[in-house]
């Protein structure tokens, strides 16, 4: 039997075996048994699931996801499944999967996964006006259904806590009060970026995830509304007074247009010297990865603080 019959044999088979999981048991409705052997085919949807203290038994891109959601630690146990969009359907059948999370970027794959286990879909708070706060809703879902409520609701208690902590730590810091309200009067805006390459930016606005929880701690955004926007970097100059938050590490052709670039260094942030590089967090992370974007926040003013006194010359 070669390969195509094989895969077509095995889908058939778990088409008899398995039943779909429809999305209305999130919202209460009990499974006759709780899922314990979890896949989770999306990034930000696995750094929910580790949060709330569950394993799964298989993950997509493994090497990658560590890369990028340092905020998780993932055993050694979690088998790699391939592409986030490919997933190896022979692993895939092989592990047994009573659960299987997906995102609604999966639409296409959901009927094949279906036949392998249950498959619910999460991962929606990305494209709310409030991904933060969205992300906390969806982890008591999600907890709901693997039966583990109590540490969804300690690890919401604990973020509450700490980006407490940050705002209150951030608020302290002169560095970043001349710069911001967290002290209550309104300061200075922030711009939050990444670079996509030497010429254009993302820009994060109030409605993003790193935008939400700049609010929560007290920095006012230097964009009025949206969640994000792809634009050339020269559009940063239209708000003079802000400081520049970007993601590091920077790429070596952004490095290099950063030291060469006219433009850039006529940039007002750039002149002043208000430019502040973070360790890099995912755009798109729930609770853990909005922890370490906060204390990334403080330890970064600190160090400012500590070196200067003030933002200048920290990029």
């Amino acid at each position: 039997m070669n390969r195509r019959a094989m895969l077509s044999a095995l889908l058939g088979a778990g088409a008899l075996a398995a039943t779909a999981l429809p999305d209305v048991a999130l919202a209460g409705d009990a499974l006759v048994a709780t899922p314990r052997r979890i896949v989770v085919l999306d990034w930000g949807l696995t750094e929910m699931v580790l949060s709330i203290g569950v394993v799964p038994v298989g993950i997509a891109n493994t090497r990658d996801f560590r890369r990028n959601f340092t905020a998780c630690d993932v055993p050694t146990s979690v088998v790699d499944l391939g592409l986030m969009f490919q997933p190896n359907m022979e692993l895939l059948f092989a592990l047994k999967p009573d659960l299987i999370v997906i995102s609604p970027a999966h639409l296409r794959l959901r009927s094949a996964l279906e036949r392998v286990a249950p498959t619910v879909t999460l991962g929606r708070y990305r494209s709310s006006e409030a991904p933060y706060s969205a992300a906390r809703a969806e982890t008591l879902q999600l907890a709901r259904l693997l039966g583990c409520e109590a540490r969804a609701e300690a690890l919401l208690a604990q973020a509450d806590t700490e980006l407490d902590r940050a705002r209150t730590g951030l608020a302290a810091l002169p560095a970043v009060s001349a710069f911001s309200d967290v002290g209550g009067a309104k300061g200075r805006p922030f711009y939050m970026v990444n670079f996509l390459d030497e010429a254009h930016v993302r820009v994060f606005g109030p409605n993003s995830f790193y935008g939400e929880l700049m609010t929560t701690l007290g920095l006012e955004n230097a964009v009025d509304s949206g969640a994000f926007s792809t634009t050339g970097f020269d559009v940063l100059g239209s708000v003079p007074d802000a400081t520049l938050l970007y993601m590091k590490p920077l790429a070596p052709s952004v490095a290099n247009m950063m030291k060469t670039s006219p433009l850039w260094h006529a940039m007002p942030f750039k002149e002043e010297g208000r430019m502040i590089g973070l360790p890099r967090v995912p755009s798109d992370g729930c609770l853990l990865s909005a922890m370490l974007f906060a204390r990334a926040l403080v330890d970064t003013f600190e160090q400012a603080n500590e070196q200067t006194g003030a933002l200048k010359g920290y990029a």
